[in-house]
């Protein structure tokens, strides 16, 4: 969770929201952490087999099938968690902060 909040955190300033009040970045750090948390849920249920999504949707309707359980389930899903989560959060760079100053800010780091 430490990783995606320095994410978020440097999303934000690359947007150049730096002089934000710091209740407002609070909240808009709290926003933008649950929707690329939300997206990256999501982006793994549609990684997994269709065979291991309906497992899961199975599972969902069991009351006694928690948080930790899902995790579980992900995790020995056979879908590579990390990747997607990477994706998802370049896309979601991309998306925010747009995706001429993604380039730009890729190449000034590969020329320094």
């Amino acid at each position: 969770m430490e990783n995606v909040e320095q994410f978020i955190d440097q999303i934000i300033n690359e947007k150049g929201y730096t002089s934000l009040d710091a209740d407002v970045r609070a909240q808009l750090k709290a926003d933008l952490t649950q929707r690329l948390l939300d997206q990256i849920d999501t982006a793994a249920i549609y990684a997994l087999p269709e065979e291991k999504a309906v497992e899961l949707s199975q599972k969902l309707d069991d009351p006694n099938f928690g948080d930790e359980q899902v995790t579980e389930f992900m995790a020995q899903s056979g879908v590579d968690l990390q990747d997607v989560a990477l994706k998802t959060m370049l896309q979601f760079r991309a998306l925010y902060i747009g995706q001429d100053k993604v380039n730009a800010a890729n190449a000034a780091a590969v020329a320094a």
